[in-house]
């Protein structure tokens, strides 16, 4: 009998923990060996005033929050992007306050400019400073759990200038146990030390999107799982997620810290032949709306031609002279599952203010979801 409650009593106990992980939204984000996967959120602060404010969102798919942005100034220091909505409205502390819902959760500030003014301040040792004290007021203020750099994009001659950025913002944000990470390209080359960075950033946020565009000649993917067999070696090596995530490996990068860009918005072209409506088919420049958000697309694309590719797992659609490349659930998916096999740190999101908010389409904050639906890396599958 003193057997039977002892077996009770574990059980309850085992349940009352498991209730609490996922009260507390951690669940959700433990996968193979009890490794902890990155879901990097970035949050678009004018997105906050009507699409998704921020008591709309769920914390729990989410272990990071990157909120986006803060301005660099010539100096060095940090200016309010836009005031009315970062203090006015109330924008840093509402999301800020997401972390009484989650306590796992982390909340970055993201840092843009232009690549000249980020440029001026790496190479000098003063502004360098002034950025990092700036950083550590703004943690200091309003509760942010650190800082993130999204240069768009060092050039050759900043290369080592980076490094020094980072190291110095990482020695002043140690100090309060803040975090640091940064932005990146997809291409591992000009301008980037992956070593050095990656010594001083707790993540390395890979933008594996914009591989083709209105600058490119022809059709092709915003952010394809795959090469295409009628690409290029170039494009087969560079245009997609899974080579991008092995040449910042070759190139230095640690492992564990690379958190692999999947973009929550599409592209559109302008055929030249509506009849000539494949991938790869020439092209006039842009569509209309250029970079339409997934919430856009799922309401409004409906009378599209769907295509699914099986070669570089990803969906398109066309109409007319119009083409589409885009994000729907089943890539998703199987994009997460494939970088969650590769033992990365995890998966970053622009943005996630241009998901189903609505729940239009489905439920909502439907991509988000499918992401933290498909972190089980007991059931791999690229199919």
């Amino acid at each position: 009998m003193a057997n039977n409650w002892l077996i009770i009593v574990t059980l309850i106990l085992t349940m009352l923990f498991l209730f609490l992980l996922l009260s507390f939204g951690i669940a959700t984000t433990i996968a193979k060996d009890d490794k902890l996967i990155n879901v990097v959120c970035y949050f678009v602060n004018g997105y906050g005033v009507t699409i998704a404010p921020p008591e709309t969102l769920d914390p729990k798919l989410c272990t990071h929050i990157l909120y986006a942005f803060v301005n660099l100034d010539i100096s060095g220091n940090l200016t309010y992007q836009r005031k009315e909505v970062d203090i006015d409205k109330g924008m840093y502390k509402r999301v800020v306050s997401l972390k009484k819902i989650n306590p796992a959760l982390k909340v970055l500030l993201s840092v843009s400019g232009d690549k000249s003014i980020f440029s001026r301040v790496a190479m000098d040792d003063e502004k360098r400073q002034n950025l990092a004290n700036s950083a550590v007021n703004f943690c200091k203020s309003f509760g942010f759990d650190g800082l993130d750099i999204d240069w768009e994009k060092p050039s050759e001659e900043d290369e080592d200038n980076f490094v020094d950025l980072l190291k110095d913002l990482r020695n002043a944000l140690d100090e309060g146990g803040w975090l640091l990470s940064t932005a990146v390209y997809p291409y591992p080359y000009s301008g980037y030390n992956a070593t050095g960075i990656t010594k001083y950033v707790h993540m390395l946020n890979v933008m594996c999107y914009n591989y083709y565009g209105p600058w490119s000649q022809y059709t092709g993917f915003n952010s394809p799982l795959f090469g295409s067999s009628i690409e290029s070696d170039y494009e087969k090596r560079h245009l997609n997620i899974a080579n991008s995530i092995k040449n910042w490996i070759e190139a230095g990068a640690t492992k564990a810290k690379i958190n692999v860009g999947i973009p929550f918005y599409g592209r559109t072209f302008t055929l030249v032949n509506p009849q000539d409506h494949g991938v790869h088919a020439p092209i006039l420049g842009a569509g209309i709306p250029a970079s339409p958000s997934y919430s856009t697309i799922c309401t409004t694309f409906n009378n599209y031609t769907y295509v699914w590719d099986d070669e570089q797992k990803v969906p398109y659609k066309y109409y007319g002279s119009q083409w589409l490349t885009y994000e729907n659930e089943r890539s998703i998916a199987i994009k997460t599952k494939y970088i969650v096999s590769q033992n990365v740190g995890g998966i970053m999101i622009w943005q996630i203010g241009q998901d189903d908010m609505k729940g239009d389409c489905g439920q909502k904050q439907g991509l988000l979801r499918i992401i933290n639906d498909n972190l089980n890396v007991e059931n791999i599958t690229t199919n």
